[in-house]
């Protein structure tokens, strides 16, 4: 509990690389602590480690017993999924051929 509430007080004062560290240790101790995975959610996606977020993020959904319950985690999962599709690379359009005779 202490490294999830430290965790908590670096989320405000927006140190987000202390706050992934301390939430990652509570996760050590107690790998189902749904709100340490949640704010290391949070803070991973600050950190622009968006797919390392999602997972997270994947994870405490999965806990909840009505994923639509938790209106942060669903605003945050939509910020992060925006985020990776801007990361995803968009088609290729087709390579032109120079016209016949050049």
């Amino acid at each position: 509990i202490l490294h999830s509430n430290r965790a908590f007080a670096h989320i405000k004062l927006k140190k987000w690389a202390e706050a992934e560290t301390d939430c990652s240790e509570a996760l050590k101790v107690n790998p189902k602590n749904t709100k340490a995975t949640y704010r290391r959610a949070m803070a991973r996606y600050e950190l622009g480690k968006h797919e390392s977020a999602m997972e997270d993020l994947e994870k405490v959904l999965k806990e909840l017993p009505d994923p639509n319950s938790n209106k942060e985690a669903m605003e945050l999962k939509e910020k992060i999924s925006a985020q990776l599709k801007k990361k995803a690379p968009s088609p290729k359009a087709e390579t032109s051929q120079p016209a016949p005779g050049f």
